[in-house]
């Protein structure tokens, strides 16, 4: 119950200091969502959106793997399975971090209290420039072949950094 009220405290008071400036992703959970709030990411499937209109939906988090079907987003349609480095830095703040086959590096800060998260990503030049050519799945031995030889004959520098907040909901 004090775990609770502690929550709704939170809760106003992210309500209070919120700035017209927030990004559109930024949300507080309901109280149905407190009451159900994880004690983990891990074995969490969930609804995940970031405000430039990515959704990951299903986002299945295994104990070392994610995986994330794209819903929405500049490569929607993309399937992966990644492997992953985890992390619970403190109560309710985990992360996760993982290396994809495009040489994207791809890191997570979970916060499960708030149902938010910060994503940092440093994408070859060759994907931000077109993001599209990651639709497929890194299951198929096709895509993986396709996206090797991207790598190999595109370049890599400048790094396009993702540095963005998104939010999650259990489904």
């Amino acid at each position: 119950m004090v775990r609770l009220l502690h929550l709704e405290l939170v809760s106003e008071t992210l309500r209070t200091v919120s700035k017209p400036t927030t990004q559109v992703c930024c949300r507080i959970p309901t109280k149905k969502e407190l009451t159900n709030m994880l004690t983990s990411i891990l074995g969490a499937r969930l609804s995940w959106h970031f405000a430039n209109g990515w959704v990951f939906e299903p986002a299945i988090v295994g104990p070392d793997i994610v995986d994330y079907t794209l819903k929405e987003g500049p490569h929607a349609g993309r399937h992966a399975i990644q492997h992953f480095y985890f992390q619970r830095v403190a109560p309710g703040v985990e992360t996760t971090v993982w290396y994809e086959e495009s040489g994207a590096l791809v890191h997570i800060t979970w916060y499960l209290e708030t149902q938010t998260t910060h994503r940092f990503a440093a994408l070859p030049a060759w994907l931000a420039e077109d993001m599209t050519v990651y639709r497929g799945d890194n299951q198929d031995p096709a895509f993986i072949e396709k996206i090797r030889k991207l790598s190999s004959t595109k370049q890599d520098w400048p790094r396009h950094i993702l540095n963005d907040e998104g939010y999650f909901k259990v489904i």
